[in-house]
């Protein structure tokens, strides 16, 4: 992982300085953030192989706050209630299946992030 950390700064540094800037120790720490979690996502489907699917609702769409929905503006202060979404922040991730027989099972990875009307 430190190689693979050290490669993109390394590259982000080299952009930076054509461009008269430096890195921030802020982004440095975002880049350490983003590469952890890419080995505990590839762990989550490397262990057990299965497919990976992308929660993004569609506008309008009916959900319930939860597990795998979150409201943006009010976290889970709705968990439970239905609304429908009026803007997708952040896009979610669930496994689906076990990778051995089972394909029905799902897991929310990374809950999908929305704002919703509560009118």
């Amino acid at each position: 992982m430190d190689t693979a950390i050290s490669r993109i700064l390394r590259f982000l540094s080299e952009f930076a300085s054509r461009c008269n800037s430096v890195v921030s120790d802020e982004a440095q720490n975002e880049i350490k953030e983003l590469a952890n979690l890419g080995i505990e996502f590839g762990l989550q489907i490397g262990v057990q192989p299965a497919y990976v699917r992308l929660l993004f609702p569609s506008h309008g769409e009916s959900i319930t706050i939860g597990a795998d929905y979150q409201d943006t503006q009010d976290g889970d202060d709705y968990k439970g209630q239905t609304f429908n979404v009026d803007l997708v922040t952040a896009a979610g991730l669930q496994k689906i299946g076990d990778g051995r027989a089972d394909t029905k099972s799902k897991r929310t990875i990374l809950a999908c992030q929305v704002w919703t009307n509560q009118e």
